[in-house]
């Protein structure tokens, strides 16, 4: 799993749901939740958010900062569109 976040791009935002599946654990998307909250490595954690497309709860006005900055579009607390990934037209 930490490989798939780590080979995230800057403007992919993906969900917690497609890092379990493409590390071959379908079902499994607390667990990447719970590896972003408590491992130590430095990750690109603002890069994946809930099926739905919403931010961290807690978080959301750091990871909007941080999404924006690479390009991604947020309203309230939901991407609307990204450069690349599950929220882009093109991924």
């Amino acid at each position: 799993m930490l490989d798939i976040i780590r080979s995230l791009r800057e403007g992919e935002v993906v969900t917690y749901g497609d890092i379990a599946h493409d590390a071959g654990y379908p079902g499994l998307a607390r667990h990447v939740g719970h590896l972003l909250a408590s491992t130590n490595e430095a990750l690109a954690w603002w890069r994946v958010v809930n099926s739905m497309g919403r931010l961290v709860p807690g978080s959301e006005a750091e990871q909007r900062a941080l999404l924006a900055a690479e390009g991604v579009l947020c309203a309230g607390d939901r991407v609307r569109s990204a450069n690349y990934g599950r929220f882009s037209s093109r991924s």
